[in-house]
């Protein structure tokens, strides 16, 4: 075999080791998903419901559609949502963008709840502080009707296990680890060093020995 047909028969097994992969992932991502005989707790979930006091009250109905339009759900481990650099992970109503707001046939009743302007929003799934960004939108004014409810996030359906999937799915992940296949097939899509970055884009070998020798004083 000459040196060309070599490397073109290896990129070929590769490209075809991909395509596989990718089609393990999708089967296991489509697997049936079956409810559990015994449900398991896994974790605490926070989100908001009505106050005793607002559940009976004529205007109820308002206050339910807001909720329903606003109401958001967290996940946490432990049930007092501390995240891992020590601050509260906080509940706080969704906002409403400017465009969704225009599409929601609301009267003044539910309007007057909002507040126009810029609000801090968490992303999700939940990060740390420098992760927060600044949304413009509609916010609750004052939710002084709404309270917090805490309740265990309990597991009642699991995804059917497919070992054989799994094990060839760990077969092709080393294959790839063993031969730099994925370094490979970054370079036949057109996407050089994706796969690990290990230097930035367009520094030469002779910028890296000039970088790395050490300048004469």
């Amino acid at each position: 075999m000459r040196f060309l047909d070599k490397h073109t028969a290896r990129d070929k097994e590769l490209l075809r080791l991909e395509r596989e992969h990718d089609q393990l992932r999708r089967a296991l991502s489509l697997a049936p998903v079956v409810p559990l005989v015994e449900p398991y707790p896994r974790g605490w979930t926070k989100t908001y419901v009505l106050r005793d006091d607002i559940r009976r009250r004529i205007d109820v109905a308002v206050f339910r559609t807001v909720l329903a339009a606003v109401n958001q759900r967290i996940w946490s481990r432990e049930p007092d949502f501390i995240l891992p650099d020590g601050q509260t992970y906080r509940l706080r109503p969704r906002i409403i963008l400017p465009l969704e707001w225009k599409r929601l046939p609301w009267p003044a009743s539910h309007r007057r709840l909002f507040t126009y302007g810029p609000w801090e929003e968490e992303l999700l799934p939940r990060r740390s502080y420098r992760r927060r960004r600044l949304v413009v939108g509609f916010s609750i004014r004052n939710p002084w009707w709404l309270e917090e409810d805490v309740q265990p996030w309990m597991i009642t359906h699991q995804r059917v296990e497919l070992p054989e999937v799994r094990r060839r799915i760990a077969e092709i992940d080393a294959r790839f680890t063993h031969t730099r296949g994925r370094e490979r097939l970054g370079n036949l899509h057109g996407r050089k060093d994706w796969w690990h970055r290990r230097r930035p884009a367009g520094l030469t070998l002779r910028e890296e020995t000039a970088l790395s020798t050490p300048s004469p004083i």
